[in-house]
């Protein structure tokens, strides 16, 4: 499939409405395609429609958009000049997002709990005032459980699998972008439930959890029907489904695995930051059915709202080199102009850029070597008493954390084997995760370490710890007393100066004396009462016998239990003293042993014959710094011959102990891959 050896790929968002006769007058294919030259692209990503649902073709089914009329075939001149220069075409189509077919069509509308649409156009008001200011005013939402809006969709697929000759298809905002309550959700709820439809958000309601896995469910059986359609339709083109919402905070959007099962390949557009880029890409390689995976990365800066911003080189070699460290294949993002020219200086700027990594993409091969694994819940993106700690945003700091300790990590969860870790990291799990509680036990039975954080997986800290949740503390400020076996993991943080943290502790009930390792001490007021002891902080003041963490063995595993998120929290204590507790409880050896600076990211992939060692800057300033030299230790399977500097091969002088090799990292900039060779 096409796919295997694009790393180059590229998308110019086209969501531009007609009602100016000049949007999209000055389209051109050939400069297009020039544009696409300049960058080095391998495979462009074409839209053949767009969120405004305005059709790039000649459509029965739908309406044109008025910047075509009269030069109809531009599209499809546009893929076959790919073709021609060697580029693979991949389609794009929006799915949920379409404003032409919601406001033509409004029992196809998505509708909040009052019955009414986001976008609301039939409100008397103008511009964006109709929706209060959201902007997803702008965007007219369809209801995948309409099966009128399903039939359109079917047509459209047909009109383009009729007209275009491509080699696969992408499919966007496959996800709820709001809890839709029209009369066709609550219809298939009412087949398949039968209770009351559930319209308040609740996750400690047992209603409102089924009405997430329904959509769960709803979403990726949809996005399913689209995938079977389009090979059906297309022939041997693969499908791609924008799973970006998979890898970011919010239990609403259902997401999931069931959509990503739809793929042929993972990949999304994100925007959070690099460290972001980093967990997303660990999340997408373990979770594709076939590599690469797709990182898309915007090139204005910050993002796709700063229209004429772009990031400078520098930034741009950081993003795409890190997706390449974790051999993985970058997507640019780019924006047309509403009169549809391109800025060939933006081209220019990206083709230096993939030029760099050319002579790298040969090597961007073989298994990821993870040592810990990051368990990652699409499930628990929530947290039941409405506090900031949640699984997502456990694994994604712990991913920081790594990093700047030169930890090889990957993201792992129900979608991926858990087995091969040394440590299996699971931060604030819920009972939504129970499914995978055999899996996790099993792992532990058979030798393996877990961490797990949060009181909210109740099946797992009753099978580990014989342990019950009573309720949790009225106090939303309380604090960690290591004892005195423990206190050194802890540095300077004791029974009487003990750790804070700002959130409820679950009241645990059951758990061994002997396993204790921290007790939970209380301020000696409630934060919110006008009583006090200090009046600018909430100081600890009562101790108690309520566990904080606790250890045990299991089979010939162990389990390191945290009442409180420790793990999530991004101040370096916490960060510290969670690093030591892997490393004292379970006797953590690393991989890899290095000096790099925290802000370099090394990772390590495992060939037939060699390792291949990548170290990243993880670059956010306008010019890189120079990165100052550093040493690299690898416990290898075998015992390393040489050590070269890839991709011209030459030779660096390195040590050997046992199987261990070591080598100097010198005059590095922002990347540099090392091959080790057995």
């Amino acid at each position: 499939m096409w796919y295997k050896n694009s790393f180059r790929r590229h998308l110019c968002d086209m969501h531009i409405d007609d009602w100016d006769d000049s949007f999209l007058s000055m389209f051109s294919p050939e400069e297009y395609v020039e544009n696409l030259k300049r960058a080095k692209i391998q495979n462009a990503m074409i839209y053949f429609q767009s969120h405004v649902g305005l059709c790039y073709y000649p459509t029965k089914s739908g309406r044109i958009h008025n910047g075509f009329i009269g030069k109809e075939d531009a599209m499809r001149r546009l893929v076959d000049l790919c073709h021609k220069e060697g580029i693979s075409v991949t389609g794009y189509y929006s799915l949920i997002h379409n404003t032409w077919a919601h406001d033509n069509y409004p029992d196809w509308r998505m509708l909040n709990k009052n019955g009414v649409s986001l976008r609301n156009p039939d409100s008397t008001d103008s511009g964006m005032e109709f929706a209060g200011g959201n902007t997803l005013a702008r965007h007219g939402l369809c209801c995948p459980n309409n099966m009128n809006y399903r039939e359109f969709v079917a047509q459209q697929i047909k009109e383009m699998s009729e007209y275009f000759s491509v080699d696969g298809m992408f499919y966007d905002m496959l996800y709820w972008p709001c809890m839709c309550c029209c009369g066709h959700c609550r219809k298939r709820w009412a087949d398949e439930v039968g209770t009351p439809f559930p319209t308040e958000e609740n996750w400690n309601d047992k209603g409102w959890l089924l009405l997430m896995e329904k959509h769960r469910t709803w979403m990726g059986e949809f996005a399913q029907w689209v995938t079977d359609i389009t090979k059906e339709l297309f022939g041997n083109v693969s499908v791609e489904h924008n799973v970006a919402y998979s890898a970011l905070p919010g239990g609403k959007t259902a997401n999931c695995e069931e959509v990503i099962a739809a793929c042929d390949y993972a990949g999304g557009d994100l925007y959070r930051g690099i460290y972001s880029q980093s967990f997303a890409c660990k999340f997408y390689r373990n979770i594709t059915k076939n590599q690469p995976f797709e990182y898309m990365f915007s090139r204005c800066a910050p993002n796709l709202g700063a229209h004429t911003q772009i990031k400078s080189k520098d930034v741009m070699r950081s993003a795409l080199f890190l997706t390449a460290a974790n051999h993985g294949a970058t997507l640019v993002i780019d924006a047309i102009d509403p009169v549809g020219t391109m800025d060939s200086r933006v081209y220019n700027r990206i083709g230096e850029v993939f030029e760099e990594l050319i002579p790298y993409e040969p090597y961007l091969i073989g298994e990821a070597v993870e040592d810990i694994g990051l368990y990652y819940s699409l499930k628990s993106k929530f947290n039941p008493r409405g506090e900031i700690y949640t699984n997502y945003l456990g694994v994604t700091n712990v991913v920081e954390s790594m990093i700047a300790e030169n930890i090889l990590c990957g993201v792992t969860g129900g979608f991926h084997d858990i087995n091969k870790y040394k440590i299996l990291v699971a931060p604030a799990l819920t009972d939504e995760d129970t499914y995978d509680n055999k899996r996790i036990i099993d792992y532990v039975k058979n030798g393996g370490c877990l961490y797990l954080s949060g009181a909210d997986n109740s099946g797992l800290l009753r099978e580990f710890f014989g342990a019950e949740v009573k309720g949790y503390t009225k106090e939303e400020v309380v604090y960690i007393a290591p004892e005195e076996n423990i206190q050194s993991a802890f540095d300077y943080f004791n029974e009487n100066a003990p750790l804070n943290f700002e959130a409820s502790a679950p009241i645990v009930e059951g758990i061994n004396a002997d396993s204790v390792l921290a007790t939970i001490t209380l301020p000696y007021t409630h934060q919110k009462t006008m009583k006090f002891a200090s009046i600018h902080s909430n100081p600890p003041g009562i101790r108690t016998v309520l566990p904080a963490m606790a250890m045990t063995s299991y089979g010939k595993g162990k389990v390191l239990w945290s009442a409180l998120s420790i793990e999530a929290v991004e101040q370096y204590d916490y960060k510290r003293i969670f690093i030591n507790l892997m490393k004292q409880i379970f006797g953590f050896k690393p991989t890899i042993i290095s000096d790099a600076p925290k802000d370099v990211e090394i990772t390590l992939f495992k060939t037939q014959d060699a390792f291949l060692l990548s170290t990243v800057l993880l670059n956010t300033d306008y010019k890189a710094r120079r990165v100052e030299d550093f040493k690299i230790s690898a416990e290898c399977d075998k015992t390393p011959k040489g050590v070269c500097l890839l991709p011209d091969g030459k030779a660096l002088s390195f040590e050997t102990c046992g199987n261990k090799v070591t080598f100097l990292c010198e005059n590095s900039e922002i990347f540099n891959m090392y091959k080790i060779i057995f």
